[in-house]
């Protein structure tokens, strides 16, 4: 078939063998596509398949309704392999045709795609021991069931490298769980995750459901729900985020989630470095024994920068900087104040004072996502000092100044000659 004189390549259904998709080609999203069948918590389903889906730069590849997207079974890998100036694109056929009736407001144009893996999650399907290859769970948005989760904090799904996600997400059953742009479920710190963009999701950018996979250069613009999700014992890094909600579009800029206070793996996500510019609800919504450490930050936002559960944390009524959530070198700048009024009193406050380079009281001076001299003036923290992985830096905020446009030649819509 052709697609406004090109000719279109189609994926369908299970794929079972290894396939590769090649530059010049333009490949359709037809249905649900998986790629292998489920090979359980530790690999040895008797009825599980592998196989590994192979993308080459400058590949695009899109769906026309919500009923088309990806599932990478637990087991099987996918290698998108953009490159600088040249991307993996995921998006729709509204978006390829110019039929979009408004591209700044468009979302849920078709599904979005979904990761699973064999790492560690805390919430468990049946009565059986979290982080174990016995707890699985299912992952939402998908019809009929997919299963992530295992004991394998190494697993590999494969590689995600330069790539966007644009207008995706979709409600597929009436319990209203719907597709995020991409879905990191049980996805374990063997899987690269390296300059990748969601951009106009219907529902979150990323979630994360447990797992500890790394994400370094992430750029979300436009999301309809949270920018970041965080769930079910996620226990990865994030390091250079910019997220830039649109007036009118999303949720709260980062919600974090767990199974309960003390539920191991604890949900206990580390970003550092993260520019945050937000339009919609709070900056964070910190639920349910979530903790986490969040360093060298930048947010602006114009309501309140939290929304702090009382039971957040290890739910205990007072501050505890190595069991609640901490903050550490960040530049809070919310008209709306700290927190909301039905925030746990007086924590949200304890969590800023517990560092003395977290500010309330300087104003942001960014240059769209850029740093200003207010940034340039907080003292940064050595995330190396938290874990190796991180690259260790001397400021705050996602990016430095002018000349860093390590998110250039890639992303979309972040300056207004480019785009999406």
């Amino acid at each position: 078939m052709e697609l406004e004189g090109q000719t279109i390549c189609r994926l369908s259904g299970v794929i079972t063998a290894d396939m590769r998709l090649t530059r010049g080609n333009v490949y359709e999203i037809s249905g649900r596509v998986d790629v292998g069948v489920d090979m359980g918590g530790d690999g040895g389903a008797a009825d599980g398949d592998e196989a590994v889906l192979i993308i080459e730069s400058g590949v695009t590849l899109y769906g026309d309704s919500g009923q088309d997207y990806i599932v990478v079974n637990r087991g099987s890998q996918i290698f998108a392999n953009g490159a600088r100036g040249n991307p993996v694109i995921f998006t729709s056929e509204n978006d390829l045709t110019g039929n979009q009736i408004d591209p700044l407001t468009a979302t849920a144009e078709w599904g979005g795609l979904v990761l699973l893996g064999q790492a560690p999650i805390n919430r468990c399907r049946s009565a059986v021991t979290p982080g174990t290859a016995a707890c699985d769970n299912r992952v939402e948005g998908v019809e009929p069931i997919a299963l992530y989760g295992g004991e394998d904090a190494n697993d590999s799904t494969g590689a995600l490298r330069f790539i966007q996600v644009k207008y995706a997400g979709f409600p597929l059953n009436t319990d209203g769980d719907e597709l995020n742009g991409i879905t990191f479920a049980g996805v374990g710190r063997g899987t690269e995750v390296n300059h990748i963009q969601v951009h106009n999701n219907d529902d979150d950018g990323v979630e994360f459901f447990g797992g500890n996979v790394n994400v370094r250069y992430l750029v979300l613009t436009g999301n309809d729900d949270e920018s970041i999700d965080t769930d079910n014992g996620y226990q990865g890094h994030i390091q250079f985020a910019i997220v830039v909600q649109q007036n009118g579009l999303g949720d709260n800029v980062v919600e974090a989630s767990s199974a309960g206070n003390g539920v191991t793996p604890l949900s206990d996500a580390a970003i550092s470095n993260f520019t945050f510019i937000g339009e919609q609800s709070n900056a964070f919504r910190l639920n349910t024994g979530t903790v986490g450490h969040y360093l060298n930050g930048v947010v602006t936002h114009p309501n309140a920068c939290f929304r702090w559960q009382d039971s957040a944390g290890d739910g205990n009524a007072s501050y505890d900087v190595a069991s609640d959530p901490r903050f550490q070198s960040v530049l809070f700048d919310c008209e709306g104040g700290l927190a909301t009024s039905n925030s746990a009193a007086g924590i949200p406050a304890a969590a800023v004072a517990a560092d003395a380079n977290n500010s309330l009281d300087i104003a942001a001076t960014l240059t769209g996502f850029v740093n200003g001299s207010a940034e340039a003036a907080v003292t940064a923290v050595d995330p190396r000092a938290l874990d190796a992985w991180f690259t260790s830096v001397d400021y705050i905020g996602a990016v430095e100044n002018s000349t860093d446009r390590w998110w250039a030649d890639w992303s979309c819509g972040l300056e207004a000659s480019d785009p999406c």
